[in-house]
C-alpha cells in the first residue's frame, strides 16, 4: 500500500502533472496542499478581516468561488461531476461568508482556514472521479490528533482511521488536505509546514503502507537517476546522518518512524514528479557512492594557538563556546596548533564569537563556501573509493576534508564559485552523467 505527498499546487498545470503521476502511483492515500491562488486569497480575508474590512472578505471569498469554478470547467467534462462540484465550491464559501460575519477570532480564523483547505481538497476529489478513480475526502480535523506537547497522538489516530476505513471499504483512495489537524482540546489546529513529511509519514504509519513517496524541494541532491534504483538508493542510518550533519533532506522524525514502520521513502523533486531522485529503505545495496549532497551559505572558520592555553584546554574552550551559542558544526579537523571547522552561523554570532576566544586563538574565516557530502557505503574495506574522489577533484582548492567519522559520507568544502565544477567532475565520475 502507498501514499503519496504533493508539497505544492501551483495552478492548473501543476494540477495536471499531480493527477498523472496519481494516475500513474495508484496510491491509496494522497496527502495534497492548498492551491497556491486559494492561500492568496486567504491572507487576504485574514488580514481584512481582523481590520474589520468585511467587504473586502467578502470580495475574496466571491473570487475564490469564481476561481474553483474556472477549474471545474477546465478539468471536469461530466456534466453531473461539474455540476455537484460547482454545488460544492457554493456550499464551502456560503459557509465562509457567514464566518466572515462573525468577531475577528483566532480560532474562527482557524476554522476559515480550514474550510478553504477542506474545498482545495475536495474539489480535488472530483477531478480524480473525472479520471475514474474513486476518490473521497478525508477529513483530518477529526482523525489527526495533537497531544498536549503539540505532536501527534498516533495511538489515537490510527484508531479512528481504522475504523473510518472499515465503513468505507468500496472507497479506491482517500485524499487528505495537508497539515489540517485538531488540538488535544478538540478545536481545529494546523501542523507546522515545516513538517509536511512528517505529517504524511503519519498517515503512512497508521494505513500500514509499504511505500511512501515525498515531493519536497531537493535541487541540492545529485544521484545516479538513469539508472538502477539501487544506485540511488540510501539506508535509514545513511540518510539520518546526513540529516543530523545539517543537509536538508526530510524532517528528521519522517527517518525515525519509517525505520520503525519499515516504510521506504521516495523522494522526487516538485519540478519533476516522473523521476525518482532518492531511495530509502532499510536495504543497503553497499554502493561506493550513491549521491551527493551539497550545503551552500556556510562559513570556513579557523582557530590557531596563540599559545596561551595547552592543546587539550584549547580545544575544550572552542567547544563550550560553539556550544554555548548551539552553532551546528557540520565538520572539524584539527591540528597540534589550530582547529578548522565549517559550520552554520551569521555574522554577528561570528563576531561574538571571535571576542569571546581572542585571548586564546587568532581566527580567520571565509564565508563563501559550499559543503559537499558524497553518500556511499565508504567503509575502509572499500578500496580506492577516497582515492578516486580525491583524484578527480584534483584541481579544486578544497579547505577541508572530513572522512572516518561515518561509513557513509566523505564530505569536503570548497569555494562556493567551485561548486559546480566539482559537482559536475564527481557526477561524471562516479555517475557517469550530470543528474540533478
Amino acid at each position: 500500500m502507498k501514499v503519496c505527498k504533493f508539497e505544492k499546487i501551483k495552478d492548473e498545470e501543476e494540477m495536471k502533472r499531480i493527477i498523472n503521476c496519481i494516475r500513474n502511483e495508484h496510491p491509496y492515500v494522497a496527502v495534497l496542499p492548498t492551491i497556491v491562488p486559494l492561500q492568496k486569497w486567504l491572507q487576504e480575508i485574514s488580514v481584512s478581516w481582523f481590520h474589520d474590512e468585511d467587504e473586502t472578505s467578502h470580495t475574496a471569498i466571491n473570487a475564490i468561488e469564481e476561481y474553483c469554478y474556472t477549474l471545474s470547467d477546465h478539468l471536469i467534462t461530466s456534466d453531473k461531476l461539474n455540476s455537484d462540484s460547482k454545488v460544492l465550491i457554493q456550499k464551502y464559501c456560503n459557509n465562509m461568508h457567514n464566518l466572515v460575519e462573525e468577531k475577528a477570532d483566532l480560532l474562527i480564523d482557524k476554522i476559515i482556514k480550514a474550510e478553504i483547505y477542506r474545498l482545495s481538497t475536495h474539489l480535488f476529489t472530483y477531478f480524480l472521479r473525472e479520471q475514474g478513480i474513486n476518490a473521497k475526502l478525508l477529513d483530518t480535523s477529526t482523525f489527526m490528533q495533537l497531544n498536549l506537547e503539540r505532536r501527534p497522538d498516533i495511538p489515537y489516530i490510527r484508531e479512528s482511521i481504522q475504523q473510518y476505513i472499515g465503513q468505507n471499504r468500496d472507497i479506491e483512495m482517500f485524499v487528505v488536505p495537508l497539515s489540517l489537524c485538531k488540538n488535544v482540546y478538540g478545536e481545529t489546529d494546523f501542523v507546522s509546514e515545516r513538517r509536511n513529511d512528517y505529517y504524511a509519514t503519519i498517515l503512512a504509519t497508521v494505513f500500514k503502507a509499504d511505500e511512501i513517496l515525498l515531493s519536497t524541494e531537493i535541487n541540492h541532491i545529485y544521484a545516479n537517476q538513469n539508472s538502477l534504483r539501487e544506485q540511488h538508493s540510501l539506508t535509514y542510518t545513511e540518510a539520518e546522518q546526513l540529516i543530523n550533519s545539517g543537509v536538508y533532506l526530510l524532517y528528521a522524525d519522517c527517518i525515525t518512524l519509517a525505520a520503525h514502520s519499515d516504510i521506504a521513502i521516495r523522494l522526487i523533486d516538485t519540478n519533476d514528479l516522473a523521476t525518482e531522485r532518492l531511495y530509502i529503505s532499510s536495504h543497503d545495496t553497499e554502493s561506493n557512492v550513491k549521491a551527493i549532497l551539497t550545503q551552500d551559505s556556510v562559513t570556513f572558520v579557523r582557530f590557531t594557538s596563540l599559545n596561551v592555553l595547552p592543546g587539550y584546554l584549547l580545544m575544550g574552550k572552542l567547544l563550550e563556546v560553539i556550544s554555548k551559542y548551539k552553532i551546528n558544526v557540520i565538520s572539524m579537523a584539527s591540528s597540534n596548533v589550530s582547529v578548522s571547522m565549517i559550520l552554520t552561523a551569521s555574522p554577528d554570532t561570528l563576531r561574538i564569537i571571535q571576542r569571546e576566544l581572542h585571548k586564546y586563538a587568532e581566527m580567520t574565516t571565509d564565508e563563501n563556501m559550499s559543503v559537499i557530502h558524497i553518500i556511499g557505503s565508504l567503509h575502509w574495506e572499500h578500496r580506492q573509493v577516497e582515492g578516486r574522489i580525491i583524484e578527480t577533484i584534483k584541481d579544486i582548492p578544497i579547505s577541508l576534508i572530513s572522512y572516518g567519522g561515518s561509513d557513509h559520507c566523505f564530505t569536503i568544502s570548497v569555494h562556493t564559485a567551485d561548486k559546480s565544477k566539482a559537482i559536475r567532475l564527481l557526477s561524471q565520475q562516479f555517475f557517469r552523467q550530470l543528474s540533478a
